[in-house]
């Protein structure tokens, strides 16, 4: 299977991107950073508020692309990351090998279908103005 994704916006500071499937996908590519607008040949982002609508009793989890990828989160049901304060912003590990910057998204067979609004911050690796 594979999955629906739509950058909503994306400019100098920020990236949202809209993200649909329907479950059984594994290290499919929810983002393509060097494809965002001003990214340099190194750009890494910064996940600071997911929405999700997870249908079925099943997980999905979000990675960091690298030599070995690394996992960002886990996910299910419905509801928002990032609003309360102890839910700090997911950011690539400073030990984490080769990091590409993209964001890839593995769902489980029993995710019957879902939809996530995540809003990136461009942290670094991007030309100003």
């Amino acid at each position: 299977m594979s999955i629906t994704t739509t950058n909503i916006v994306d400019d100098t500071n920020k990236v949202i991107t809209s993200v649909s499937g329907i479950g059984g996908e594994t290290e499919q590519l929810l983002l393509d950073a060097s494809k965002l607008s001003k990214a340099d040949s190194a750009p890494r982002l910064s996940i600071e508020n997911i929405h999700y609508q997870i249908q079925g009793t099943g997980n999905i989890k979000l990675y960091w692309d690298a030599e070995i990828d690394e996992e960002i989160l886990e996910l299910n049901g419905y509801g928002n990351y990032g609003l309360i304060p102890s839910e700090k912003n997911k950011e690539i590990s400073s030990t984490t090998l080769s990091p590409s910057g993209d964001v890839l998204l593995t769902s489980d067979s029993n995710v019957k279908k879902y939809n996530l609004v995540l809003e990136f911050k461009k942290e670094k690796g991007f030309t100003a103005s």
